[in-house]
């Protein structure tokens, strides 16, 4: 592609320092710009004083750097995943060596190759491709507004005027791990693409984007963009990069050209066999491994594309070591059979596959971010969402219960909230349908459950029901509204011990803000004998969507505070050593007086 380029960056009239950083480079040699490509990127620092600057101007220097020495050929795909891997770890580790904690930045790169472009972003820049005097924008805000308003928790009205919409739910530097989106555009001749910070999309209309750019070159657009957010009395900094196409050349020049490299050259994926799975690898002539999503110390969730079908699907692996494992085997089947079983549009759905040559298990692939991972970033959550969420998650479990299974395990890390407004349930890898033989307790294991949001009949061992999971969501509802788990200990069974024997401290005692009503429902959906509880999650949703109806029993005034965990061992040691004293003590005079009489 012949491209034309500007990019300008102000700290503009409110800030004292510029935290954003933008690039681009391409090759000198236009046979290389034809199989190499061209980059754009741009960060927006956060974290506050010269830490978001540090941050914004790694990332850039990683994103060129990167590219310039990736091998020719690589995928552009691939070069985005090192280079938001490299940026993500390298920034994380220089804040945590130099005690920057909150060191951080978006990241958005655009790789512009033969007639596409292909765009890494974490944060809210955006992206927005102007073609013919229309304007797409290709990027999703990784804002806790943004997630608001997918969800219909807000109109868009209230989002743009809300206090929350600079509060980032994804960026760089925060975790040794981060989630990427990708995107792909094809590009003709004449196209304009927009990358900007935030500073700047939120003074302008989409409208005038695409009018300036359209009617300008990229230089005297940005020089515009940037000359009118000042006057607008912009409170950010403000960064613009335009990028026109003056001309995409012919598809077969560029293939043929590409294909004298032989690292160009597309390698076929290998089958999968007697191994763990890896990327690029092809389960059963048909799921094309292409990217991981998440590992544990059990399995492996990677994104796959259904050759079948050409739709992209979640593929969850066991490791191989633990196919053998009877135990683990059965929970593995058992998740997949109670999956099928479950249509619902709240509920992560299976997809049937008959034949296998191992245990895996496909799922539909969603795009969005676990609520656990939202509550890391935001902390307390409104209140109005909260309640939301929970009754959304009341319409599943409903549903679930109704067709015999109870979860089991409903914690944050199990719940996705999708990019395209739904949230979805997830993981029955211990869920139960009433057909199941009972499972006894021996011991804490993850497959009882997770310790903080476990329900004390759970602890106890029993099989549980609908009630099970209702405490479970009353658990998460608490963690939401006050941004701490209800019960807190050195260890996990100082944490299960808590909870069957006392009662989490009262919402309110945390934060203020939460009314009364609210309070009784998390409260009653956390009674620690079930039949206090709420008896069916229809019954709970009805007071979540109706909270100034509910009646006030004091259930505050009754909760009895846990005996810590530590004092009651004190307490049985000194017990121990009580009763052992006089024990010891015959023992030691018997050996004196034996070797007296020696």
């Amino acid at each position: 592609m012949k491209l034309t380029f500007a990019e300008l960056s102000s700290t503009g009239p409110v800030r004292h320092h510029n935290e954003d950083c933008v690039g681009f480079w391409q090759p000198e040699s236009e046979d290389e710009r034809l199989v190499h490509g061209s980059i754009a990127a741009i960060a927006d620092g956060v974290g506050g004083l010269s830490s978001g600057e540090i941050a914004s101007r790694m990332a850039i220097d990683i994103a060129l750097n990167t590219f310039k020495t990736a091998p020719r050929g690589s995928k552009p795909n691939q070069i985005l995943d090192d280079i938001f891997k490299e940026a993500n770890l390298d920034i994380y580790n220089f804040g945590v060596e130099s005690e920057l904690r909150r060191m951080g930045t978006t990241l958005t790169a655009c790789i512009l190759r033969n007639k596409e472009a292909y765009i890494g972003h974490v944060g809210d820049c955006r992206v927005y491709l102007v073609r013919n005097g229309q304007i797409k924008k290709l990027t999703s805000d990784h804002t806790y507004v943004e997630m608001q308003r997918k969800l219909g928790l807000i109109s868009q009205e209230d989002a743009m005027s809300s206090e929350l919409r600079s509060v980032l739910t994804r960026s760089l530097g925060q975790n040794p791990i981060v989630q990427v989106d990708f995107a792909k555009s094809a590009l003709q001749n004449r196209d304009c693409l927009i990358l900007c910070s935030d500073g700047l999309h939120t003074l302008f209309m989409e409208h005038e984007l695409a009018d300036v750019v359209t009617r300008m070159t990229p230089a005297d657009a940005c020089t515009y963009f940037i000359n009118t957010a000042e006057n607008r009395g912009a409170e950010d900094n403000i960064s613009i990069q335009v990028v026109r196409v003056e001309e995409v050349r012919k598809t077969a020049f560029y293939q043929g050209l590409s294909s004298l490299y032989a690292a160009s050259k597309a390698e076929s994926p290998t089958p999968v066999s007697g191994i763990d799975v890896e990327v690029g690898q092809v389960l059963d002539d048909r799921f094309e491994i292409i990217e991981t999503i998440h590992r544990s110390g059990m399995s492996t969730v990677f994104k796959a594309i259904d050759r079948k079908t050409g739709e992209t699907v979640a593929v969850k692996v066991p490791l191989m070591n633990l196919e053998a494992d009877p135990a683990f085997y059965s929970r593995f089947e058992r998740e997949e059979e109670i999956g099928k079983v479950l249509d619902h549009r709240g509920i992560l759905k299976i997809i049937p596959v008959e034949q296998k040559s191992r245990p895996y298990i496909v799922m539909e692939y969603v795009k969005g971010q676990t609520l656990d991972r939202l509550m890391q970033t935001v902390g307390i959550l409104p209140i109005a969402d909260t309640l939301k969420i929970a009754s959304r998650l009341c319409d599943a479990l409903q549903y679930m219960h109704e067709h015999g299974v109870i979860h089991r395990d409903m914690k944050p890390s199990n719940i996705m909230l999708c990019e395209d407004g739904t949230l979805r349930i997830m993981d029955f890898g211990i869920a139960k349908t009433e057909a199941m033989r009972r499972i006894t307790f021996g011991g804490f294991s993850p497959t009882m459950g997770t310790p903080d949001y476990m329900s004390p009949e759970q602890i106890k061992g029993k099989r549980g029901d609908q009630r099970t999971d209702i405490y479970s969501l009353g658990a998460i509802l608490y963690e939401m509204l006050t941004g701490q788990v209800p019960f807190q200990g050195p260890n996990v069974y100082a944490v299960m011990n808590a909870r069957l024997v006392g009662d989490p401290p009262a919402p309110r005692s945390l934060n203020p803000e939460i009314s009364p009503q609210v309070e009784e429902i998390v409260l009653h959906a956390m009674e620690r004998d079930p039949f206090k509880r709420y008896h069916s999650a229809a019954d709970m949703k009805a007071e979540l969507d109706g909270p100034q109806s509910v009646e006030i029993t004091g259930r505050h005034q009754r909760l009895r505070r846990a005996a810590p965990w530590k004092r009651k061992f004190r307490q049985i040691r000194m017990i121990l050593i009580t009763a052992l004293l006089p024990v010891i003590a015959f023992l030691l005079l018997w050996l004196v007086l034996s070797r007296q009489g020696r």
